[in-house]
């Protein structure tokens, strides 16, 4: 009877110790750090096009890079840069190896962009260096059509911030950006 006693007190505390272990967990798991995104959401991957100045620039967000191809005075530029996920709560100002990686983040329903050397546990949207992304409705020809609305911050100081709509076709991006502005400022 002392056995049977005996094993019904220790099963019962192994299965309080294990209850207790379960319903909290260790502090470490608590203070995780907020990583940022390992691949870019689907909405937002594709290729996109921008209309400027007689030229169609082009951006592809796939989901383990994006690239972009514009036209800068009179020749072409173009770039690759790979998506690494990253601590988002860690400055990386001093890295040496993947200062071009880019890193990605959800903020306040923009998808952030960022070179890993520019971010900083401070970086956000209006943050020199960060490109802010969201998917937007626009009307063309009768039809409601997604758009990928850029907010792009490179030097607050000279107010050097732009706003432009990038779309999925080259005749959706004349279209809606005739003059080949620089800039289109519309949401």
């Amino acid at each position: 009877m002392k056995f049977t006693n005996m094993m019904g007190a220790i099963v019962a505390s192994v299965s309080f110790g294990a209850v207790l272990t379960v319903a909290n967990p260790t502090v470490d798991a608590q203070a995780s750090a907020k990583m940022s995104l390992a691949s870019a959401p689907k909405k937002f991957q594709g290729t996109w096009y921008y209309y400027q100045n007689g030229h169609y620039n082009r951006y592809t967000i796939a989901a383990k890079k994006t690239s972009y191809r514009n036209f800068k005075g009179k020749k072409w530029d173009t770039g690759t840069n790979y998506i690494k996920s990253g601590n988002l709560n860690k400055n990386m100002k001093n890295i040496k190896k993947g200062q071009l990686d880019t890193l990605l983040y959800m903020s306040k329903g923009w998808l952030l962009d960022e070179n890993w050397g520019n971010h900083t546990k401070a970086s956000a949207m209006g943050t020199p260096g960060t490109e802010g992304y969201k998917i937007v409705s626009r009307h063309y020809k009768g039809k409601t059509i997604k758009s990928l609305y850029t907010n792009a911050t490179w030097n607050v100081g000279n107010g050097e911030v732009h706003l432009q709509h990038y779309y999925k076709t080259k005749g959706q991006a004349k279209a809606f950006n005739p003059t080949g502005a620089s800039e289109d400022f519309t949401d």
